[in-house]
């Protein structure tokens, strides 16, 4: 038999497949509400894209029109399809759930943007101890021995400082930077407010000792296995 290629799907994962069957006890309120969340984190993904554009461009925003209106030629843009002369589908969907934005959103999206390119800051840069230990920070700058971390949230959840300690920790492995020598300003952007954290270098310096013993013992168990 020939079977069906769909190329076209290759790596995507359905919303709705095998792999996850609590779907076949879902209400069709349920299915509906599950398809909204998935394309608001997926919206979550490319407003990421969209800011780290916007800072390395140094297009500063002007309102949350403005943050809307430019958000949405960016999607545009990145799925548009010269066979079809027009977007694609899942394009298509990602503008029309833009929608279901709350102003919020976009109100920090400005901010975000805005102060990184204030402060001359570096999008998307990861920070690299071992190939078990990395990650990659959202806004980055290191000047003057200062060191400034943002890190932009789309989500409702209340966002943790904690993961900003860890990108600080890779930051001075990778950099061999003792945090005691140098200033360090963490900041979350969300909900269209910004949570401010100034650590001292006994936050810092366990997070690096941790990192460091476990990457240690964690490449001698992987040597081992192989």
């Amino acid at each position: 038999m020939n079977f069906n290629k769909h190329s076209n799907l290759k790596g995507c994962h359905a919303i709705f497949g095998a792999s996850k069957s609590s779907w076949l006890r879902y209400t069709p309120e349920k299915m509906e509400e599950t398809i909204r969340s998935q394309y608001r984190t997926a919206l979550g993904t490319e407003i990421h894209e969209f800011a780290a554009s916007q800072i390395t461009l140094g297009h500063k925003q002007t309102s949350v029109k403005n943050v809307k209106d430019n958000l949405e030629t960016f999607i545009f843009r990145k799925y548009f399809n010269d066979d079809l002369d027009d977007i694609s589908g899942y394009g298509k969907q990602l503008l029309k759930n833009i929608r279901y934005l709350p102003k919020e959103v976009f109100e920090t999206v400005k901010t975000y943007i805005n102060d990184g390119i204030g402060h001359k800051m570096t999008p998307e840069l990861t920070l690299v101890y071992s190939d078990i230990f990395f990650g990659t920070a959202d806004a980055i700058s290191f000047r003057d021995n200062y060191l400034r971390i943002h890190d932009l949230k789309t989500g409702a959840t209340p966002a943790h400082i904690e993961q900003l300690l860890i990108y600080a920790a890779f930051f001075c492995l990778e950099y061999r930077i003792k945090p005691g020598e140098i200033d360090i300003e963490l900041r979350i952007y969300q909900n269209d407010e910004i949570l401010y954290h100034k650590p001292e270098a006994d936050e810092i310096l366990p997070i690096m000792d941790k990192i460091i013993t476990d990457n240690k013992n964690l490449q001698k168990f992987i040597e081992q296995e192989v």
